[in-house]
Formats: C-alpha cells, sequence, structure tokens
C-alpha cells in the first residue's frame, strides 16, 4: 500500500509506502506523522553519542535507531518493530543517491532464502527517510550481558564457545551470502542471536545493518 499523507500542524506531508501484509497493524499516530512519532515513541537501541567525521558528515548517530511499540491489528496479534532514520550521506546510500538503498537490499536478502528482519515499510516526510523493519527474536550483540550468563552456572569456557559457535556460524553465514552475489561486513555486533541458554547453542544468527552492502553479481 502507497498513499499520501497530508500536512499536518505538527509536522509536513509524507509519503508511506507499506509491504501489504502488515496494512492494517500501523497506528494512526504514525500515519498521521511518522518523524515525530519516530522520535517521541521510539526507544534508542544504541548508546553513546553522536560522531562526525573530519569533514563535519555524521558517521555514527545511536538516536538513529529505534524499538517502537508493539503495534496490534484488528484481530489482536502483535507486531514487534525496529525504524530507522537513513543517513543519506552515508555508506552505499550516500554513493547510490536511493535513500531506501537498505530496504531494497533486504528486499533482495529475502527473496534469495536468507536470514534477514522482514522490510514491513518506507516513509519520506519532509527530508526525513524511515524504513520499518519486523524486529528479529534473539538478543542484540550489546545486549549480550543483560543474559547474566555467569549467574546461570556458564563457566569462561562456556561462555567462549558460545562465542566460538557464533563466530562459526558467521563465517557459514558469509560464505551462503557470498554464494548469492552478496558482500558486506562480517561482526558479531551486526547480528541478532537466537541462544538456547539451557543447552549453551546458539540456534541462529540473523545479520542486521545493510547500509555498506554490495551486490557484486546479479
Amino acid at each position: 500500500m502507497s498513499f499520501e499523507c497530508p500536512k499536518f500542524e505538527s509536522g509536513p506531508k509524507s509519503h508511506i509506502e507499506i509491504e501489504k501484509s502488515f496494512e492494517d497493524f500501523f497506528p494512526k499516530e504514525f500515519l498521521n506523522n511518522p518523524a515525530d512519532y519516530f522520535e517521541k515513541e521510539g526507544q534508542n537501541i544504541k548508546q553513546g553519542e553522536k560522531k562526525f567525521d573530519e569533514t563535519g558528515r555524521l558517521r555514527e548517530d545511536p538516536t538513529a535507531v529505534k524499538d517502537l511499540p508493539v503495534w496490534k491489528n484488528q484481530k489482536g496479534e502483535q507486531l514487534f518493530t525496529v525504524a530507522k532514520r537513513i543517513n543519506i550521506e552515508k555508506g552505499k546510500v550516500g554513493e547510490s543517491g536511493d535513500p531506501f538503498y537498505e530496504y531494497k537490499i533486504m528486499q533482495l536478502v529475502k527473496e534469495k532464502g536468507l536470514p534477514v528482519a522482514n522490510p514491513i515499510a518506507k516513509i519520506e516526510q519532509g527530508g526525513t527517510h524511515l524504513i520499518i523493519m519486523e524486529k528479529i527474536q534473539g538478543i542484540r550483540w550489546s545486549e549480550k550481558d543483560a543474559l547474566n550468563l555467569r549467574e546461570k552456572g556458564y563457566t569462561d569456557e562456556d561462555i567462549e564457545s558460545l562465542k566460538k559457535q557464533a563466530e562459526d556460524r558467521m563465517n557459514e553465514l558469509k560464505e551462503d551470502f557470498e554464494k548469492a552475489g552478496i558482500k558486506r561486513g562480517w561482526k558479531l555486533k551486526d547480528l541478532i542471536f537466537d541462544i538456547d541458554i539451557e543447552n549453551k547453542k546458539i540456534l541462529k544468527i540473523t545479520p542486521t545493518d545493510w547500509e555498506r552492502t554490495k551486490i557484486v553479481k546479479e
């Protein structure tokens, strides 16, 4: 679904495109003013301060990716989402001139059958560009200390084994992506981990952050 929202007193006109299967989850407050909703209702995922390069361009922005409130449709089904405000000068986004470059990459990865968050919507509003994706089940690298693994009986060797499993899975996934013609950087901090805590196993990893991803073959 694609539609134009009129200009409201609280914000400029917006253009929103929503994937069909998610249309009935979007709250009226978001549709009325997506940028304002993002800033007021979203919770920052990363900690820290904004970082700029030597030319004054914004390179790192911990306020750019936020968890949104849980949305429900008329059936009572829940949708957990993450929103990202796009830095149009950064990475392949800046090189391509396409503010929704990451969104298209996510769609391609999904078509290839590789792990990725479901792309849900893309929004343009008064110079602000947002993408909405489904929140992936699991824990972010930045949240790993919250697992309190030692309190759950993990030894140093257990923790190191879990990390080794994650690295091995990451390297396997790197090969799968490169076979599909998709090249990106691979770091544990850019992955979501689905962990079986009781049995000390990594069940699945899912990459995030697609702004520097390259398509090396069709």
